[in-house]
């Protein structure tokens, strides 16, 4: 593991350190022979990449130290962006570090992360044409303008390659259900006056189901200290693959003999047990068709084809000046889901239940397909075909003692999503029939048993089986103008300069099935659409003050405006601009000690989604705080849906906001590079990073919540009355969200985005490497980097506590690498670790609402509440009185160790062997002991794939 340096300092011997090359390293515009710079920067070669492991650059980059922050996971449910890979450096979210590939801006994911914003995919960055990724972490406005709150990610394509080289690898989990392909070319010529370079990559990765993986395949599967009083007692209810509910009492109207046994297994003949704890009565509610395997049929790892191309030119004139141009295509096509299809009948309707005529009874039906009914795994699944270009073309030369650089270029994403769903009307037409009237205000069917009772086949499914398709882009033209070089010769050395100036139009629209949660049901509907441009200039000085000293400074102003939203032409959305300035200091006491320290300004503009998003829809369920208060049970702390009606599921609506303002944030560096001896580095460095004005989505909790404290003054904590953050004017907003029927009962809540007051993340990096040379036992390259938060800290509003909160989440990373090779052998071990986080029964302090806390349960698995102080107060209940302790464990830490052996066959060929998570560590063996919910694990921590095996050819061309 390499720390912060040029990739031309990295293939550098150290007493060659002062004749190097002028070279740009992110985060400075300015070039510089120095391979260390004022702020922080971390490089990755392609080759580091391959030895430690990893097929893709994300797979690379979200081991990252520096990756601190939780993203969504690729399969969670409910997940907006099932194919996409965010990135969320410093924990300050996806959208708040900027991506670069060859230095310039390309086109945000087209879909919103979570429904809410843009950002960068880095799943579409074809690995075999990476030379480096160069990361900055920290404020960089000053010099790339919005997004970079907390760091840049530059991505560095090969240019100026000569030769070729192929590359197949195949690899495989040794627990079975995931195989690899892996097929590159990259290759390049060079001329007299002119270059080419070109790379290809296939990779082909296989879906992983839950069958694949028997400890997580069924609801028994959780860990038994998860289990509340009736598991213990009677096990868990089975899913429903086929039932019939009688609506009016719950019970089930048993299948026909031997109906569960005719669908391929898939389903097995159940009780439904139910059991009161009280009471200590257990009441059979009847007989289904239970799923064999609960998740059986969910995929817990998506798969994927993707193919992708690149292409890079240059030729020089005889003036000096020389042309480029850079061609990036990727194409994508993914498989993703959690629940496969099914339908409750009568489907699609308001009604509860209907009415069946042959029985005289108010049935609710449950129906899930099977793999065998729709023609395969694949048509219970959903797909992405994902297609991105990237097109940009330039002239470069040099006037007098100053480089310049003119740009122009167009990136281009899109998304087809295909979501497997049924059509309601025509599911109800096959197996309700027509509908005969009106019942006790019910629709009336005339259930046709034969079909609802026997597995359909894949022509009878096509019938009412149906695809929702959603569909999305983003596009950026750009153009930009930089020049470089050095100013005059100052008192301690030359004045470095560089100035930019850049224009560009940024677009992105959705456009979702217009059938969707109408016509059939699909989890979630995202619109928006619209385009707005930016203009911006900047300036960046490099000062030597004395000849051990130099300071740097930068400044930068950006403008967007000319809004426009494609659904409402009469969105206003007022223009916006921030300058933005940075400043450091670079001070060498001594030879071989590099003591340094920045601070910088860093803006984001409130991204296009935030500002012009339509009306989005999703449903939830949810505490519902102000029932539970407005019925007394908050005061015995029974807020819970055994005790009072306050879980059921309703709308969620989501709108853009159009007077958002830009997220301001400050950044501060402080550090020092010391060369201790030859081939032995070490590296630290401090950080911190404050963000004010950040934008969030208020989300359903936070309104429910604050509903309830407008309408009573109290919150569901006896004893606790509720602080009002905003006044008369707040609580008219909050409960203009909130919309309810007569009776009382929530219909949809109204969120969307607000900027809250601020936050806060602060930690320490460090970073050694060492190179060992021996004439008998080869060459060694040691290295290790470690990132530890020190805090973290978010306040909604200015009158909220502002608690520390850096137990909630990572608060440590560690990784690092021993390479060794001799002659025609050469191995790498990599390992790394990521810190513990908290079980999600962790008891937090039951002043901060916007987290719930957990006890110890009792010996049958019942839980007192942590606002009780872990006390039951429930007189009916068998532990009444009696007190467990609260909760304060963690899950973790991951540990993960790789290991590659390669060995040159010829001057040209070359076999590597790969062994990733060497010791198995996956989920399945690391779950959270009171995680109830799939996947039972810590998704951020631990993979389920577990430890895989493959082996890679390599032959290069003259």
């Amino acid at each position: 593991m390499l720390p912060a340096l040029s990739v031309a300092a990295q293939e550098a011997a150290p007493e060659s350190t002062k004749e190097l090359d002028t070279v740009t390293v992110t985060g400075s515009r300015i070039k510089r022979a120095q391979v260390e710079g004022p702020a922080p920067v971390q490089v990755i070669s392609a080759d580091q990449i391959k030895k430690e492991g990893f097929t893709t650059v994300y797979d690379m980059l979200s081991t990252l130290n520096e990756a601190i922050g939780t993203v969504e996971a690729d399969v969670q449910w409910g997940s907006h962006t099932p194919n996409a890979s965010p990135l969320n450096l410093r924990n300050m979210g996806p959208g708040r570090s900027l991506l670069l590939v060859n230095g310039r801006r390309v086109a945000d994911y087209p879909l919103p992360y979570g429904g809410q914003s843009n950002f960068s995919n880095y799943s579409n960055i074809p690995a075999a044409a990476v030379e480096r990724v160069e990361v900055l972490t920290g404020g960089a406005s000053a010099i790339y303008g919005s997004d970079a709150v907390a760091g840049v990610v530059n991505i560095i394509l090969k240019k100026n390659y000569e030769g070729d080289e192929f590359r197949i690898r195949g690899g495989s989990s040794t627990e079975g259900g995931r195989d690899t392909w892996d097929l590159s070319w990259a290759g390049g010529k060079m001329g007299q006056n002119w270059s080419i370079t070109y790379a290809a990559q296939y990779t082909e990765r296989d879906p992983l189901f839950g069958r694949d993986r028997p400890g997580m395949d069924d609801s028994d599967d959780a860990p038994y200290s998860s289990w509340n009083p009736e598991q213990r007692k009677v096990g868990f209810r089975p899913f429903s693959g086929l039932a019939l509910i009688d609506a009016n009492t719950g019970m089930r109207l048993a299948p026909p003999t031997g109906t569960c046994e005719k669908f391929g297994g898939e389903f097995y003949l159940a009780d439904r047990l139910t059991y009161n704890r009280n009471s200590d009565t257990i009441t059979n509610t009847g007989q289904l068709c239970g799923l064999t395997s609960d998740f059986g049929n969910w995929l817990i790892r998506g798969g994927s084809k993707d193919l992708s191309g690149y292409l890079y030119g240059t030729w020089d004139f005889e003036n000096g000046m020389q042309a480029w141009a850079n061609v990036s295509v990727f194409s994508s096509e993914a498989e993703w889901g959690t629940s496969p299809p099914g339908v409750q009948f009568p489907a699609g309707l308001d009604a509860p239940a209907f009415y069946d005529v042959g029985t005289g009874m108010s049935l609710i039906g449950v129906r899930n397909f099977t793999a065998q009914e729709v023609g395969g795994d694949a048509n219970l699944r959903n797909h992405n075909q994902e297609r991105s270009w990237d097109i940009s073309a330039g002239l470069r030369g040099t006037v007098g003692r100053f480089d310049w650089d003119a740009s122009l270029g167009r990136s281009y994403y899109s998304v087809r999503e295909s979501i497997s769903t049924v059509d309601w009307d025509l599911v109800n037409a096959y197996f309700l029939g027509p509908q005969v009237g009106v019942v006790d205000g019910l629709p009336a069917y005339n259930l046709n048993r034969d079909r609802y009772w026997n597995p359909i086949t894949p022509d009878q499914y096509r019938q009412f089986g149906t695809h929702s398709i959603n569909q999305s882009a983003s596009w950026v033209n750009q153009a930009a103008f930089t020049i470089s070089g050095d100013l005059f010769e100052g008192w301690a050395g030359p004045i470095g300069f560089a100035a930019v100036a850049e224009v560009a139009q940024q677009g992105y629209k959705l456009n979702p099935d217009p059938r969707g949660n109408l016509d059939y049901d699909v989890q979630n509907i995202d619109r928006g659409g619209g385009e707005r441009t930016r203009y911006s200039t900047g300036v960046e000085f490099s000062i030597p003050l004395v000849n051990t000293l130099t300071a740097t400074l930068a400044a930068r102003y950006d403008r967007y405006g000319d809004y426009k939203s494609y659904s409402d032409s009469s969105t206003s959305i007022g223009t916006q601009s921030e300058t933005t300035w940075n400043a450091g200091l670079q001070w060498r006491p001594l030879s071989n000690l590099l003591v340094r320290g920045t601070y910088a300004t860093s803006f984001r503009a409130p991204d296009m989604h935030y500002l012009l998003a339509e009306h989005s829809s999703a449903q939830v369920r949810t505490l519902d705080p102000f029932r539970c208060i407005d019925s007394g049970a908050y005061q015995t702390n029974n807020c819970t849906s055994e005790n009072v009606n306050v879980t059921y599921p309703f709308n969620i609506n989501r709108e853009g906001a159009s007077d958002l303002k830009s997220e301001l944030g400050k950044s501060w560096t402080a550090g020092f590079v010391w060369d201790i001896f030859d081939n032995l580095s070490l590296t630290a460095d401090y950080w911190a990073i404050k963000l004010e004005d950040e934008i969030r989505d208020i989300d359903e909790n936070i309104v429910l919540r604050d509903e309830a404290g407008c309408r009573t003054g109290l919150t569901t904590t006896p004893g606790q009355s509720w602080s009002n953050p905003g006044g008369a004017d707040y609580c008219a907003s909050i409960i203009d969200r909130v919309t309810r029927d007569a009776d009382g009962f929530i219909t949809d809540v109204r969120r969307g985005p607000i900027n809250i007051a601020q936050r806060e993340v602060e930690g320490i990096d460090v970073s050694a490497r060492y190179r060992l040379s021996t004439e008998r036992w080869g060459d060694f390259q040691f290295g290790v980097n470690y990132t530890n938060l020190q805090s973290m800290k978010e306040q909604t509003y200015r009158t909220d506590p502002n608690p520390e909160r850096r137990d909630r989440d990572v608060r440590s990373k560690i990784r690092g690498s021993v390479s060794w090779a001799q002659g025609n052998w050469n191995a790498t071990v990599y390992g790394d670790r990521i810190g513990a986080v908290p079980s999600v029964r962790y008891h937090w302090d039951p002043n901060d609402l916007s987290n719930s806390g957990g006890c110890i349960p009792f010996a049958d698995g019942g839980v007192p509440s942590d606002k009780a102080g872990c006390v039951d107060t429930d007189p009916n209940s068998p532990t009444f009185g009696q007190a467990t302790r609260k909760f304060y464990g963690r899950v973790g830490p991951a540990i993960t160790w790789n290991f590659n052996v390669g060995y040159r066959i010829t001057p040209r060929a070359k076999i590597n062997v790969y062994v990733t998570n060497v010791f198995n560590s996956a989920g399945w063996n690391h779950k959270d002991p009171y995680k109830l919910d799939y996947e039972f694990y810590n998704s951020r921590l631990f993979s389920p794939v577990g430890r895989e095996v493959a082996m890679e050819y390599v032959f290069n061309f003259e």
